[in-house]
């Protein structure tokens, strides 16, 4: 019995020092400070566009308010650019290019700017959301806080999702859809190792978001029950919810698109987009800023009765958000599809309660549902819209309905409109790279540790003769020719393909260059990623390919080093899946 404890004690102190190594203890540390942090974030961010909002309606009647979206809007553009040197949007999108192509890389000054900018933008009347900067915001912190201590690229990765989940969470009062938009929505991969720290990230920001402002329900109004009939016209409000979808996506294009014709300076493009929300504030106040009253309203069915007065709010949060948006106005999607789809919901009920029967839930219920088919069409998310509705609303009597307004409609739209809102241009770019795909494996692989550069060269007047001799003390199937007084690179020669011409005798005297020279390979640049390359031999027809620079020759690279690599990376990537 002793001897048994004595040998099974090292295999157990093994097993539990190769599942919990330090690492693992430490990620969930640090997540739990990035929510920390983010909650901070998204609460100061919330309390200022608060009292800067009620701020703003004291002085509706004022003349000049027809400027301040203006105003608010290029300020922000020029501070983006010229005072943080960022791009100019704070967008979801930058957070998943980062961690898709530079392995969750995210600027530090975007935990500033980002909060900065979007705070200018919709205080002075701007229609968008809070969400995303905030999430920019967050997931720098994780991005960060990372490379302050050192962490691996999947750690850092894991933990700019900790940084976009516990800011939704903090900013919604919803840890669960914080967790599942940073997992479906920004990291794309459903693991362990991501799961884990995420969540402790949502439920510590959901935590101190509530310390610093209470356990407040955004839109905790108890709403109607739905029945049967309901279940029938959450299919008839998904279908014209993705149509909704697909006009309010193509009408922020459009805007951006028109803009972009008019200018080139983004200073004036947000300039024109906030003259024109101001405009349109003028004759409807309810179309600016994030519109959350607007989604208070439509739940507790106070707006006063007709059908023209919802299609025409409804048209004008469009618009506005239109000319937010598509003139580079930073800030974000969620509070606008919220908005718009509570203002659809209502509008939709008020369209069918005359053909229906009296069991048809209310208004409320109907915004619901509007809700979550907009948020789900746009952003091509039906669990983060589905878990959004419900968590913000604390409603969970119609999840059925809200479910099949969320799928259905993301569905619907994704005919339409293939990819999400946030990936759109992404994929345009080329910039879209997802989890465990070959795209993101080879994104992983530097190219420049598999140049082989101790290699044997020839000259170009070298004698086929003394060619022969060379190979016989060399493994190498291609020889490069590198010119002996400049160094220049003047081609290869594949060994194999040239064999007949090599090993005629009747051109034993001929210099190698006049009838083996491959000169119509294409050459590599240090600079080129490993999905590149393998697309050039794919091209080419080559699996061996040299790497020059300036005219200088840097080494060569074959498939078959690029594809061990890859081999290499995803048994990493498949070892990485668990935390525990």
């Amino acid at each position: 019995m002793p001897a048994e404890t004595s040998e099974s004690t090292p295999l157990l102190k093994r097993f539990l020092h190769r599942r919990t190594p330090l690492n693992n203890l430490s990620i969930l540390i640090v997540a739990a400070a990035v929510g920390a942090c983010a909650a901070l974030a998204a609460t100061g961010l919330n309390l200022s566009l608060e009292y800067l909002g009620n701020l703003r309606v004291s002085y509706t009647d004022s003349w000049w308010m027809l400027f301040l979206p203006a105003i608010g809007a290029t300020l922000a553009v020029v501070l983006s650019r010229r005072i943080f040197h960022e791009s100019g949007a704070h967008g979801v999108g930058e957070i998943i290019a980062s961690v898709g192509l530079k392995k969750g890389v995210v600027k530090p000054i975007a935990m500033i700017s980002a909060l900065v900018t979007c705070l200018l933008t919709i205080s002075s009347g701007g229609s968008a959301g809070p969400e995303a900067p905030v999430v920019v915001s967050g997931s720098s912190m994780g991005s960060n806080l990372a490379r302050l201590f050192r962490m691996s690229g999947q750690s850092r990765m894991t933990l700019v999702g900790c940084g976009a989940a516990g800011s939704i969470s903090a900013i919604f009062n919803a840890p669960v859809t914080g967790m599942i938009f940073a997992v479906e929505i920004i990291l794309g991969e459903w693991t362990p190792y991501n799961l884990v720290p995420i969540a402790i990230s949502s439920v510590v920001a959901t935590e101190v978001a509530r310390i610093l402002t209470g356990n407040v329900i955004p839109f905790g109004e108890t709403l109607p029950h739905m029945g049967i009939v309901d279940l029938q016209t959450s299919v008839l409000l998904a279908l014209g919810a993705s149509i909704i979808s697909v006009f309010f996506v193509r009408s922020i294009r459009l805007s951006g698109s028109l803009a972009t014709k008019i200018t080139s300076r983004p200073w004036l493009r947000a300039c024109l987009g906030g003259l024109a929300v101001g405009i349109i504030g003028l004759w409807f106040p309810d179309a600016l800023g994030e519109g959350y009253s607007s989604i208070r309203h439509a739940i507790t069915g106070s707006f006063q009765p007709g059908i023209a007065l919802m299609v025409v709010m409804l048209i004008s949060r469009i618009a506005t958000t239109s000319f937010t948006l598509g003139s580079g106005g930073p800030g974000g999607i969620f509070a606008p599809c919220l908005v718009i789809g509570s203002l659809f919901g209502v509008t939709f009920h008020r369209m069918v309660q005359p053909f229906m029967s009296a069991d048809i839930s209310g208004e409320g219920s109907y915004a619901l549902l509007g809700m979550a088919g907009i948020v789900s069409g746009v952003m091509q998310a039906p669990l983060t819209s589905t878990f959004l509705v419900l968590e913000i609303t604390n409603d969970y009597h119609a999840v059925i309905h809200v479910m099949i307004a969320a799928f259905l409609s993301s569905t619907l739209t994704h005919i339409f409109e293939p990819t999400s809102f946030y990936f759109k241009d992404l994929v345009e770019k080329g910039m879209l790279i997802r989890p465990k795909t070959d795209a993101r494996i080879l994104t992983d692989i530097n190219p420049q540790d598999l140049i082989r550069s101790d290699l044997v060269t020839s000259e170009p007047d070298m004698s086929v003769q003394t060619f022969i001799k060379l190979l016989q003390s060399s493994y190498q199937t291609h020889i490069p020719i590198i010119e002996k007084d400049t160094g220049a690179f003047k081609g290869m020669v594949d060994v194999i393909a040239a064999r007949a011409s090599i090993l005629n005798p009747d051109r034993s005297e001929n210099y190698i260059s006049e009838i083996a020279l491959d000169q119509n390979a294409p050459q590599i640049t240090m600079n080129m990623g490993a999905a590149e390359i393998i697309e050039i031999m794919e091209k080419s027809d080559r699996n061996t390919l040299p790497v020059v620079e300036n005219g200088k020759f840097k080494g060569i690279i074959t498939k078959g080093d690029i594809l061990n690599a890859y081999r290499k990376e995803l048994k990493m990537a498949s070892q990485q899946d668990h935390l525990f």
